[in-house]
């Protein structure tokens, strides 16, 4: 009978001990791959809850960590990355920031004006008729589940210059989003009435708020290549929201943007009613960023976090969040394309079944890339080199940023 109790004990110990097991990676330069040492790495909502990366980028953080997690360290834009995506690649890539100098307060009019003229002159240089291919990866939280909704999709969008001449001073940019591959790795339950509508591409997020409520101020990179916008609101007067754009000089496109949430001012807001429920949205962050190639542009890369709150009828509070990161993975041949198509937002995908039992995103999307453009035969830059390898060379700029349409409603 002891040897049973015993035996029992230690399957019991070895059990707990896999549960337990630590989150483990590390940090590198996005360019340098070299490893990057002492970043934090908060994994909770405690000032207790962070770890810092020893001499060689590693770090390890506890099993029971919160599903966002943030990398930040001197000199580097802050990251965050979803647990689960962690687990899946260990391997957390950090961009320098730029040095910004000699930062002046310009007018709300003056800021709206600048913001206006990148936002529409980055539209005219959208890249057009070319079959883009993006990797999404989609978190959905909810206080009463114990399993998340999380999903993986390959697509790719296309946009027309017809579509987009037609639309151009429309907020929304009019890409056709065609589903490649989709998994769902966990599915709960979701009723409709609880899909809110999150925004996964770039697409939804060329607006701003004005900014009247806001201090806005205009600085440089030590370059010059990039003007750097910084957004505040204004103590006291209810400011849109806060954060960061950054302006390629020569051709006044957007490099990259990052916009965040006045949580105080969303706190203060009343709830709304939506398909029987009381809702109101607690927190909302949003980056993208953009790639040049030759003249034309395209989005390297969107996140997108919101979090709600709903009471039901019954009083019943609940929390619901959303995290969704995209990232651009190589063109697309046409004839991967199958006819089904989204209009961009997250509660369309629980409605279409799983194309795939592979797991397709750990796959390289990026051979495809070369491919494509030598046998298409529309890749010649000036230098008569394929545009695929002009592409290939060019380093990923993953930078924050978003201005979502919601932000003003």
């Amino acid at each position: 009978m002891k040897k049973i109790i015993v035996l029992l004990f230690l399957t019991l110990s070895i059990s707990d001990l896999f549960a337990q097991t630590p989150v483990n990676g590390t940090v590198i330069d996005k360019d340098s791959k070299k490893p990057i040492s002492d970043v934090i790495v908060q994994y909770g909502n405690m000032s207790k809850d962070y770890a810092y990366t020893n001499a060689n980028g590693k770090f390890a953080i506890p099993a029971e960590s919160e599903e966002i997690i943030h990398f930040q360290s001197i000199g580097y834009r802050l990251k965050s990355v979803s647990k689960s995506s962690l687990e899946a690649n260990p391997v957390v890539e950090l961009e320098l920031t730029p040095v910004y100098l000699n930062p002046i307060v310009i007018s709300p009019d003056d800021a709206d004006a600048l913001l206006d003229e990148a936002m529409l002159t980055t539209k005219k240089k959208l890249m057009l008729d070319q079959p883009l291919g993006y990797l999404l990866h989609f978190l959905q939280t909810k206080t009463s589940d114990t399993l998340q909704n999380e999903i993986y999709l390959k697509y790719a969008t296309t946009l027309t210059e017809k579509d987009l001449k037609k639309n151009m001073k429309k907020e929304r940019v009019p890409y056709t989003f065609n589903i490649i591959d989709i998994r769902r790795l966990q599915r709960t339950e979701t009723p409709t009435s609880e899909l809110y509508g999150a925004e996964y591409h770039a697409s939804h997020l060329f607006t701003f708020g004005k900014s009247v409520n806001n201090e806005t101020t205009r600085s440089y990179t030590s370059d010059s290549s990039l003007i750097i916008i910084q957004i505040e609101p204004l103590e006291g007067k209810g400011g849109w929201a806060k954060g960061e754009i950054a302006i390629n000089k020569d051709d006044m496109t957007i490099a990259f943007m990052e916009i965040k949430s006045i949580d105080s001012v969303l706190e203060s807001l009343p709830y709304k009613r939506y398909m029987g429920k009381q809702l109101k949205i607690m927190r909302k962050v949003g980056r993208f960023s953009f790639k040049r190639v030759s003249d034309k542009y395209y989005m390297s890369d969107c996140f997108t976090f919101y979090k709600f709150r709903a009471i039901d009828e019954f009083d019943k509070q609940e929390d619901i969040s959303y995290f969704c990161d995209v990232e651009f993975r190589g063109f697309v041949e046409k004839k991967q394309i199958r006819k089904r198509q989204l209009s961009g937002f997250c509660q369309e995908l629980f409605y279409f079944p799983d194309s795939t039992t592979r797991d397709f995103w750990n796959e390289s999307f990026d051979q495809d890339l070369e491919t494509y453009y030598q046998g298409s035969g529309i890749a010649a830059n000036k230098a008569g080199k394929p545009l695929g390898k002009k592409i290939l060379n060019i380093a990923c700029f993953v930078v924050p940023a978003v201005a979502i349409a919601l932000f003003v409603k």
